[in-house]
């Protein structure tokens, strides 16, 4: 009988060491690198729980130095990660979730390199409906930069209408819509007034 409840717990013990591994979190593809002037930001697509502990990562620069990289779990399927300015304009290795990836971090934008926080922040807006009225402008995000936006500058985010990645654009006025409310500088899903 001892025999057998020792075989039991060698057993389950063996299991749990064998099944703990499958559940930890990994990172299955790096889906966005920008540098918005805060710094750089790399998000993930993973699978799996991350404990506090696993939310770290590293970037190291071609021929150079290694950063840190801290991260945070979005939601589900998202972690999201800022390294220093340093990697800016750099090729380098990203490691995170138990994965590599070998990517270009873009320069900061013009200005953007500089200390301290970012002081010109903007709307991203985009359509949505209000029951009594039809179509308005709806803002889905705020970003926020080093330096002011100027007309021709873009922003690239997933639609909250067709769920794909969408390049808005940065107006000085809103664009004119007839009866559509009116929310002013910021960026939005054209870069020309539709007729």
């Amino acid at each position: 009988m001892k025999r057998f409840f020792f075989s039991v717990l060698v057993s389950l013990t063996l299991l749990a060491l064998t099944t703990g591994t499958v559940f930890a979190g990994s990172a299955l593809e790096l889906v966005e690198v920008r540098n918005d002037g805060g710094g750089p930001t790399f998000v993930f697509r993973v699978s799996g729980e991350f404990s506090e502990s696993e939310l770290h990562g590293f970037v190291q620069v071609e021929g150079g130095d290694s950063f840190p990289l801290s991260c945070v779990k979005t939601d589900e399927t998202t972690v999201v990660c800022h390294a220093s300015k340093k990697v800016g304009g750099q090729n380098v290795v990203v490691g995170f979730g138990g994965a590599r990836f070998w990517q270009h971090v873009p320069e900061p934008r013009s200005g953007g390199g500089g200390g301290g926080t970012s002081q010109y922040c903007y709307g991203v807006y985009d359509r949505y409906t209000v029951v009594e009225v039809g179509y308005q402008w709806g803002q889905y995000e705020e970003i926020c930069m080093d330096i002011p936006a100027v007309v021709g500058d873009t922003y690239e985010m997933d639609s909250p209408l067709f769920e794909v990645p969408w390049t808005y654009f940065f107006w000085e006025d809103t664009p004119s819509w007839p009866d559509w409310n009116d929310p002013g500088e910021g960026f939005y899903p054209f870069d020309e007034v539709p007729d």
